[in-house]
């Protein structure tokens, strides 16, 4: 075994003491090989803290990014050097007991550090220990770049929930490092993910996000940052368990916190697959975001993979469709195009309502004003006039009253259809974001009429069976609306639902919250908030829902409506006023 000889120095004499022999050595009573030179090594605690102004690493409470050191998990690495020798030393040995976290105050650590006698540290400590190589060339040393290696894969234990080993560095010199990120921080929320999902392949269109990179000398912490460039080999970031074959990712919505390059980027894909490498697409879901990453500076980006699509016959010859996971939402942009894309949760729905009323929107868009019935083209809304795609002038800001202002022919199969516009293989520039490479599409009138007749045996006891329609009102998670069961359902998931062609049934008839919601969807239920309906600049018809088909019925659109007492109409005699502004929720076709 070979002898290693263990100089003990205190950190306020460390520069004095390595030049000196007069400390104890603990000895390894192993046998020595007479060839093996002994080795002097100066072990030093170093203390380590987030500076004021940096807003990233382990904890993340909010969506800027607190900083936390995590006691054991975390490895620094150490610049140190002897005349013309330099490499990086890592605290604590890989794998060893890494930080010490001080206190209560987990924005301060302690890290041990030890190296041979004759080497001082000098130019920078690097977090993490694994981003640069033992002997690199490049450290950082005067007038020089600093080379780091960002991995292009992570273990879900290091990005999700409040955890990331987002690159940072500081000077190391003294008995302190204050540290500074190196990169912007992206929080990626993913629902409802397949259960079977081993791993996730996340596509930063063309933008390079891992790999070698070179950090432009002069390196100065707190300014210094790895930036991003265009290279379509570099551009995906893949998460699994643990890297095992058999081993899926155990979390259906979960948080991930990616370290990405300083730059600009544009659109984000998010794709599933059910094994490590290769294997089946489980889910492919698309978002365009603008968003510059800068140092010290985090923002999140939701992107609602589809509920567990349950099926929905449509007519008497078996045809099949699978819902939006929201309803329709544009994000006005009066400078530019603006943002198309449905609703993160089912129950959401934007319109405030009119003054005095109770029941209002139940989510704000940040940066827009919540009450969307303005006729600005930079609100957020999602109560549309008659096909007001885009398409040939039919804005989706339009709130004239003149209903011959609007298109006067069906929407069906033409791109006044919302859906048909901005899929993905719709002629618009304008996607809908996260509608993933489906073709969406609105329902006829006739279809809307069929979905509401359907009916189905339905277990009202676990030795009981009833005949009832496949609807009914409710509440969820505090908001009205209307609840579709698929066709295979059989209402064993929850026996005491009152169905819609019961008596007493409406909204306060079936009261759920997120968490039972939650099983509801996963069984493949639909939800359609009651989310008024605008005419002009004024909401309407207060606890109603009222959405539209792509047919025209007597010179107008028809919908779906309902109500706060259970009643549901939707038939080829149920039509509006093409001014009116209405909930859109898109389908797409089984197969």
């Amino acid at each position: 075994m070979k002898k290693i000889y263990l100089y003990f120095a205190m950190l306020a004499t460390v520069a004095a003491a390595c030049t000196k022999d007069e400390s104890a050595f603990l000895q390894d009573n192993g046998a020595l090989p007479a060839d093996t030179p002994e080795v002097k090594m100066i072990i030093e605690t170093i203390s380590a803290r987030s500076s004021s102004s940096t807003i990233t690493r382990a904890a993340i409470a909010d969506d800027g990014g607190a900083f936390s050191w995590t006691a054991g998990d975390d490895h620094i690495a150490v610049h140190v050097s002897k005349d013309d020798n330099h490499e990086y030393v890592f605290t604590s040995e890989e794998g060893g007991s890494g930080a010490t976290v001080d206190g209560d105050d987990s924005s301060t650590a302690s890290f041990t550090v030890a190296y041979q006698m004759g080497y001082t540290r000098d130019a920078f400590a690097v977090f993490p220990s694994t981003i640069v190589s033992k002997n690199a060339a490049n450290y950082g040393q005067s007038g020089s770049t600093l080379d780091v290696t960002l991995p292009g894969s992570y273990k879900l234990d290091q990005v999700t929930g409040t955890r990331t080993p987002c690159p940072m560095i500081a000077t190391n010199t003294g008995d302190s490092w204050d540290f500074y990120q190196l990169c912007g921080l992206l929080r990626l929320k993913v629902s409802n993910l397949p259960a079977t999902t081993k791993r996730l392949e996340i596509d930063f269109d063309g933008k390079k996000v891992w790999g070698d990179f070179s950090i432009a000398a002069d390196v100065t912490p707190g300014t210094s940052v790895i930036a991003t460039t265009a290279d379509a080999d570099h551009d995906i970031i893949t998460i699994t368990k643990d890297g095992t074959t058999d081993a899926v990712l155990g979390e259906t919505n979960m948080d991930l916190n990616i370290p990405l390059p300083t730059g600009s980027y544009s659109n984000i894909t998010v794709t599933a697959y059910d094994a490590l490498t290769a294997g089946t697409v489980t889910f492919t879901m698309t978002t365009a975001f603008a968003y510059s990453a800068q140092q010290a500076h985090g923002t999140k980006i939701t992107v609602k993979v589809p509920f567990p699509p349950g099926e929905f016959s449509v007519n008497a010859d078996g045809k099949k469709v699978i819902f939006a996971p929201g309803n329709l939402q544009y994000l006005g942009n009066a400078d530019g195009p603006g943002t198309w894309r449905f609703a993160e949760n089912q129950y959401d729905f934007m319109g405030d309502g009119p003054e005095g009323t109770s029941y209002k929107g139940n989510v704000t868009v940040s940066g827009y004003t919540k009450y969307n019935t303005s006729a600005d083209k930079d609100v957020a809304r999602d109560l549309f006039g008659w096909g007001t795609s885009g398409f040939n002038g039919k804005n989706p800001w339009m709130t004239t009253t003149t209903s011959s202002n609007y298109y006067s022919g069906s929407l069906s199969d033409t791109d006044y259809d919302w859906g048909v516009y901005h899929s993905a293989s719709g002629s618009s520039n304008e996607k809908i974001t996260n509608g993933g490479d489906y073709k969406w599409r609105l329902f006829t009138s006739d279809e809307w009429a069929y979905i509401i007749a359907r009916e189905g045996r339905v277990y009202t006891r676990a030795d009981y069976t009833q005949i009832k329609k496949l609807f009914a009102g409710a509440t969820v998670v505090g908001v009205k609306g209307l609840i579709l069961f698929p066709d295979n359902w059989d209402g064993s998931l929850y026996r005491t639902i009152i169905y819609g062609n019961d008596s007493n049934g409406g909204y306060s008839s079936n009261i759920f919250d997120a968490e039972k919601w939650s099983e509801f969807e996963d069984a493949g239920c639909v939800f359609l908030p009651a989310a008024h309906v605008r005419s002009g600049t004024s909401l309407d018809y207060l606890n109603q829902g009222h959405y539209w088909s792509g047919t025209v019925i007597s010179g107008r659109g028809g919908t779906l409506e309902f109500g706060s007492t259970g009643t549901v109409i939707t038939s080829r005699n149920n039509n509006n006023l093409f001014r009116l502004g209405n909930s859109v929720r898109l389908v797409r076709d089984k197969n």
